[in-house]
């Protein structure tokens, strides 16, 4: 069963089955310990931090940094699909991708907010083009 765990020395949230051994902020070992979706919640949102969408494009941007895929370079389509992902963290809370169906199971849902794990989809890896299930990343040429 996921649990949220708190490292003691930095306050860094880790949502799981267990910890890591290393904490990633703070490089401390064994430094985490179980608590409370509710503190959870405290600790990283002690305040609402929005984000705008120039933001998200700039982070999915670094996301793809030393990986094997890219931003799509169709800037009108990876507009149109961050539209409909903040239209998804609008309505349901989180950044779902625009084109998959939620279900309204928290942890089978967790599997579609963007960006997801499109590396075992098959519209990625069956395909020498290889794309996200959307279209906003594809395979580097």
């Amino acid at each position: 069963m996921k649990k949220f765990w708190r490292c003691h020395v930095c306050n860094d949230i880790h949502y799981g089955i267990k910890p890591p051994d290393v904490c990633p902020t703070c490089m401390v070992e064994k430094a985490y310990v179980a608590i409370s979706s509710a503190e959870a919640k405290k600790i990283c949102s002690p305040e609402e931090i929005p984000m705008t969408t120039e933001d998200f494009r700039n982070a999915i941007g670094r996301f793809t940094e030393g990986n094997d895929f890219e931003v799509n370079p169709d800037k009108k389509k990876v507009d149109t699909l961050l539209n409909g992902i903040f239209a998804c963290e609008k309505n349901h809370g989180m950044k779902y991708c625009p084109c998959r169906l939620i279900d309204k199971d928290f942890e089978e849902d967790l599997k579609l907010v963007c960006p997801c794990n499109f590396r075992i989809h098959e519209t990625y890896k069956d395909k020498e083009e290889g794309e996200c299930w959307c279209g906003l990343f594809k395979r580097r040429k």
